[in-house]
């Protein structure tokens, strides 16, 4: 009864352990790896931002003295000339003040006059011995004064006509007119500041894009990189610029930090993409500083403030100041180099088997020198993440340390000597829900968290 007792006793514990061993084969069938291979190919790295629109060059143009606007020969969308007169100031104190000081400046000669006379005939009777040196020297003194007091009144005279010729306001560049900031009958105050009156684009035909890119970012634009952006009025149109400008200047927002960037941009006529293209164009007048332009008249437009037959910028061109760009700048771009799905890179297989369960790396295996995510182990520096790619070796997950570079997020630059073209590499599982219970963890990788 013994031996038999033990016999079945032994019996039902292969029974179990053979049990145990087909669970375990199961749990391990459950899981359906995902896998994508090595290849060769290009990689565009690239910084995303918002930005804005405007023209290349936009001149406020504002007024040096206060009063009452009683004309405006310019409004929205004006094309003017430099010089031209597209405003004008009440000039009735203005007027006043050069009256006044034309009077002070005939005073101021008048004096000067009469003292030179008085000095000339003292001056006789001192040669004559007739009058004592300190009150020649008073007369002397008086012509002086009088002299500096005609100087301080032709000043004055210059002041006036200058403040006078300031109630007319002229356009300081060729350009359309994007904004008008005044009506006839508003008073404007030149006490503190400059008021504006108009805002000019020299040129539409050029157009910079000031974009804020992310403190994270910065570092890797250039000036004279590539730069592409889409606007909403055409979403199918990619415009195409390149980076002019990268401002030192921090903007802090939230304590955010961001960078000015600025990409100029030549604009196109929106006749070539825009709904009806193909048909005849309206003609276009081109000039110093004006690019692109039609000729409108006063009966075509809603403008109250230009004299009939005034020309006028009827939006032929398609990007506006002021439109929203979508920017792309390309910061790196590499052909014929190794590279896996970017999922590759963050996928870990702890997070669904136990390590258990995972192969030991190859000896031989060493991390590249140089990798950015080689562990460094020196005094004062803490060990980095190494980068790692996973391969099948036996069923079972084995890590490969690489080094990564660039990336456009689909895709990242691989390299090391354990890494070569066409090898399979992990990227997930199928099925997450039966082999998550596994490790318990997150498909993207990482160790599984225990509470």
């Amino acid at each position: 009864m013994k031996r038999a007792t033990w016999l079945g006793l032994a019996m039902a514990v292969a029974v179990l352990a053979g049990g145990a061993v087909l669970v375990l084969r199961g749990s391990r069938e459950e899981i359906k790896w995902r896998t994508a291979k090595v290849d060769r190919g290009g990689i565009t790295q690239r910084v995303t931002a918002t930005g804005t629109l405007n023209a290349l060059i936009q001149v406020p143009v504002g007024t040096q003295v206060s009063g009452v606007v009683t004309s405006l020969t310019a409004d929205f969308s004006s094309m003017v000339k430099k010089g031209q007169v597209i405003g004008q100031i009440d000039p009735t104190p203005w007027l006043t003040s050069l009256k006044a000081a034309e009077a002070a400046l005939q005073s101021a000669t008048d004096s000067k006059a009469n003292a030179e006379i008085v000095y000339r005939r003292n001056l006789e009777l001192w040669k004559a011995k007739l009058l004592d040196d300190n009150d020649l020297d008073g007369f002397k003194l008086a012509l002086q004064v009088a002299t500096a007091n005609l100087e301080t009144a032709k000043a004055g005279l210059q002041t006036a006509k200058t403040n006078l010729s300031y109630c007319t306001i002229k356009a300081p560049v060729d350009g359309v007119v994007v904004a008008r900031l005044v009506d006839v009958g508003q008073t404007v105050a030149a006490s503190f500041a400059t008021p504006n009156v108009f805002t000019i684009a020299q040129d539409l035909s050029k157009m910079k894009v000031y974009a804020a890119i992310d403190e994270a970012d910065i570092g890797q634009v250039r000036v004279g990189q590539r730069a592409f952006f889409t606007v909403e009025s055409y979403p199918d149109k990619q415009f195409k610029g390149v980076v002019s400008e990268v401002q030192l200047n921090p903007v802090i927002t939230n304590n955010v930090v961001t960078y000015n960037v600025i990409m100029e941009v030549d604009n196109e006529p929106r006749t070539t993409y825009a709904p009806g293209a193909g048909k005849a164009a309206a003609p276009v007048v081109k000039g110093r500083g004006l690019g692109l332009g039609q000729v409108g008249t006063l009966e075509y437009t809603t403008a109250r403030y230009m004299p009939p037959g005034s020309p006028v910028y009827n939006g032929n061109l398609a990007l506006f100041p002021g439109m929203t760009a979508d920017c792309s700048i390309v910061t790196n771009r590499k052909e014929d180099i190794l590279r896996v799905p970017s999922a590759a890179i963050r996928f870990n297989p702890a997070s669904f088997i136990p390590m258990e369960e995972v192969a030991k790396p190859a000896a031989t295996a060493k991390p590249p020198a140089g990798a950015a995510g080689a562990s460094v182990v020196s005094r004062g520096l803490v060990a980095r993440h190494e980068e790692k790619l996973w391969i099948l070796v036996n069923g079972k997950p084995r890590p490969v340390t690489v080094k990564a570079g660039v990336s456009d997020g689909m895709f990242t630059e691989v390299s090391g000597d354990g890494v070569s073209e066409g090898m399979v590499v992990l990227t997930g599982i199928e099925d997450y829900k039966k082999s998550a219970n596994a490790g318990g963890g997150s498909p993207l990788g990482g160790a599984a968290m225990h509470h």
